[in-house]
């Protein structure tokens, strides 16, 4: 691999475990770290005990039944992987017995002494440094540019019957927020717009956060003033990620850096659509891809525009391999 005439070294030869409880985002995060830098890496599904999520800080006396277990059945990993306070427990657990037969690469910020962790990977707005810290430009991205061509002609063909097909991802509920019914419809009028302005197609993939509320809201609306359009839950029909490649032009609620970062890697132009009410640390993330010329504010218009990409992921394994000294 090679980034900027740089050649990039990774963990090959080296077996690493990425640790994940299913949550979706957070998995992902993983893989994608694992992916970039080991591509037979080995997926584990495990669910840390209520106490060792709650307290990740116990991992360093407390080692479940099920990691002795995998400890016992599977290769000792060099790397291990997680995401998440949730997760952050279980690598303590590992490190806590493996001592410095394993590295630990924890992404997101857990909150804890980052001492409990060979490296840490955490967004730049979350403003936590340290020795052991790189800092992300928003979250890392699991798309995969050969998995997204791996498209049948005939089925992109049955998709896409306007020349601008316009891609929706919308959000939703989160701890701090849950946006209004109004939010919804209002998004709904913005995007009418918008597809009437270019005589585009609309798809919309929806997220597990979307509540009920809100898609019965996109049905109706969308139903009433468009043609063409349809919406879809992430997995249906296997359509995302492949379903980027016929893409023209994407919007993005403002409730997610996972998504934002992911559709940020494209060429395609971002629109960012914003509630309301917004998280502090993902309203800065947005506002830095502004000035960096990767987004564009969503207002009711499409439009073509000289889009830079986000480079997280290169960038990332730049460091990474300068941290534990590959280069």
């Amino acid at each position: 691999m090679k980034v900027k005439g740089k050649k990039i070294k990774i963990l090959k030869g080296n077996t690493t475990w990425v640790l994940s409880d299913k949550t979706k985002g957070m998995e992902n995060q993983s893989i994608a770290l694992a992916s970039i830098l080991n591509n037979n890496f080995k997926l584990i599904h495990y669910t840390p005990p209520y106490f060792l999520k709650k307290f990740p800080i116990l991992g360093k006396i407390y080692t479940p039944k099920f990691l002795q277990e995998a400890l016992r059945t599977n290769s000792l990993p060099d790397f291990v992987i997680t995401t998440g306070r949730r997760m952050a427990g279980t690598s303590i657990a590992l490190k806590s017995i493996l001592k410095s037969n394993v590295k630990t690469i924890h992404i997101q910020n857990p909150k804890l002494s980052l001492n409990n962790f060979d490296l840490l990977l955490i967004p730049e707005h979350d403003n936590v440094k340290g020795k052991n810290v790189i800092q992300t430009k928003g979250a890392l991205s699991f798309l995969n540019k050969n998995d997204i061509k791996k498209f049948e002609k005939s089925k992109l063909n049955k998709i896409k019957v306007k020349n601008n097909l316009v891609l929706l991802m919308v959000g939703g509920n989160s701890k701090s927020f849950k946006p209004q019914s109004s939010e919804y419809y209002d998004l709904c009028i913005n995007v009418i717009k918008a597809i009437k302005s270019i005589d585009g197609q609309l798809i919309v993939i929806i997220s597990r956060r979307t509540p009920t509320k809100a898609i019965k809201i996109f049905k109706s609306i969308f139903s009433k003033h468009l043609s063409n359009f349809q919406i879809f839950s992430p997995n249906e029909n296997k359509l995302y990620p492949q379903i980027l490649q016929i893409i023209d032009y994407i919007i993005v609620t403002s409730d997610s850096v996972n998504m934002i970062s992911e559709m940020a890697t494209l060429s395609r132009p971002l629109f960012i659509s914003h509630f309301s009410k917004e998280n502090k640390k993902i309203s800065l993330f947005i506002k830095n891809l502004r000035k960096l010329k990767i987004v564009k504010t969503f207002e009711g218009d499409l439009y073509e525009y000289s889009k830079n990409k986000l480079q997280t992921n290169k960038n990332t394994l730049l460091q990474i391999n300068k941290f534990f000294r590959f280069e």
